[in-house]
């Protein structure tokens, strides 16, 4: 070993500075380190008191609290007449829209108008006959009071006539009393007493005659006053008949009319708002002419929420909106706080929204911090209907939580 290295050599190695050996560092090595350790303890401090949210973004649109009216056509037309116009206040009751339905047959002419006019027709005939059965009426009960008054008159004369003849029988018997004591003393003979006995037989069947014709008589005027005491009843009754007759007419021809044209009047106070009609176009049964806003009425934000994020959804918790109308990039963000959540899920088919949804969703209802949208530095009130776009926080947890959240999830598994 010895002879691999010169004497010179091993003995200089052997020899020692005095003092301690320092390793000079450059000053910027030190500032380094200590932005690394700054680093580090504020990550530390910030993974521990900073926090994550996590927010479900949903869609939803502007309704007034009191809700809108959508006015709907009954039947499909063609509009005819538009009698209010966009922003204009209107009454319950008010009329609308006038909607026509055209049928033509093939060679140019109405159904409706051909219904109608024969309608009309048979109506007027049932109101002539009637005119005419109340005059028929009249004539009758005249002809009947003229013939009353007649036979109470005969009635009258065969009764003076029955006295008449009675008193003329009871002379012919005191004649015929006298003429039999006249005989039986020999001064009449027996043919003054058979003149006497055949002039009371005349005047007796006299009596019987006027006693027959006088029943006669008074039967008849029973009849005619009877006759005249059904009259007002007969008559009554046609009429009603005829007004009877008439009432199916009259409705024969409102639906004819109806299904002609028929007018759309307010079922509510309120304000025109959506008029997407106008004159001459056409009116389909499942389209919307238009929509009633209550006056001054507040706005609430409709959101859809889908049942994924449902369960971290309650009342008063806040939410962001971005108005479709302004966009958040230039006219920023608004605040709501929610206000209920609806317990019944709404199914994409089940109901008819401003909104196509696709999948199952829950309604919540969101109070507007605002109620306009600041635009340019002006205050522009928001309209129902305006589209939407929420944040809503649905979970807040630590950075450090958040973080470990899988050893979480693997220790509540277990």
């Amino acid at each position: 070993m010895a002879g691999l290295f010169r004497t010179e050599a091993i003995a200089h190695q052997g020899q020692k500075l005095d003092g301690d050996v320092t390793i000079a560092t450059h000053f910027s090595f030190n500032w380094i380190l200590v932005l690394i350790m700054s680093i580090v303890v504020i990550g530390l401090i910030y993974l521990f008191v900073g926090e994550y949210h996590r927010k479900e973004v949903v869609t939803g649109y502007l309704r007034p609290t009191a809700g809108v009216s959508k006015v709907y056509p009954v039947s499909g037309g063609i509009v005819d007449q538009v009698f209010v116009d966009e922003g204009e206040i209107i009454k319950k009751g008010d009329l609308l829209f006038r909607i026509r339905m055209d049928r033509l047959l093939a060679s140019g002419v109405d159904v409706n108008d051909t219904i109608l006019n024969e309608l009309n027709a048979q109506k007027r005939l049932l109101e002539e006959n009637l005119a005419n059965q109340k005059m028929l009426a009249e004539v009758n009960i005249e002809k009947l009071d003229a013939q009353i008054t007649s036979t109470a008159g005969q009635v009258r004369q065969a009764k003076n006539q029955q006295v008449l003849l009675e008193e003329r029988i009871a002379l012919n018997q005191s004649r015929l009393s006298s003429t039999e004591a006249l005989v039986n003393k020999g001064v009449a003979t027996k043919v003054d007493l058979q003149q006497v006995t055949e002039s009371l037989l005349a005047v007796q069947q006299q009596a019987e005659d006027i006693h027959s014709r006088l029943l006669s008589q008074q039967d008849q005027l029973s009849q005619l006053k009877f006759q005249r005491q059904q009259m007002p009843i007969s008559l009554r009754e046609t009429q009603v008949k005829l007004r009877s007759q008439l009432a199916g007419i009259n409705q024969k021809i409102f639906q004819a009319s109806s299904q002609r044209s028929y007018d759309v009047r307010s079922l509510r106070d309120g304000k025109v708002s959506g008029l997407l009609i106008k004159e001459g176009m056409m009116a389909q049964v499942n389209m919307p002419l238009m929509s009633i806003l209550p006056e001054n009425a507040t706005l609430e934000a409709v959101l859809f929420v889908p049942t994924r994020a449902y369960g971290f959804i309650e009342p008063k918790q806040q939410t962001r909106i971005r108005y479709q109308a302004f966009p958040y990039q230039r006219f920023g963000l608004y605040s709501g706080q929610i206000e209920s959540v609806s317990k019944t899920i709404v199914l994409p088919n089940e109901t008819i929204l401003p909104i196509s949804i696709k999948e199952p969703i829950y309604q919540v209802i969101v109070n507007l911090e605002s109620q306009n949208a600041n635009a340019y530095g002006a205050e522009v009130p928001l309209q129902a209907g305006m589209l939407l776009e929420a944040d809503i926080m649905v979970d807040s947890r630590s950075l450090f939580e958040w973080l470990f959240e899988p050893i979480y999830s693997i220790k509540g598994a277990m």
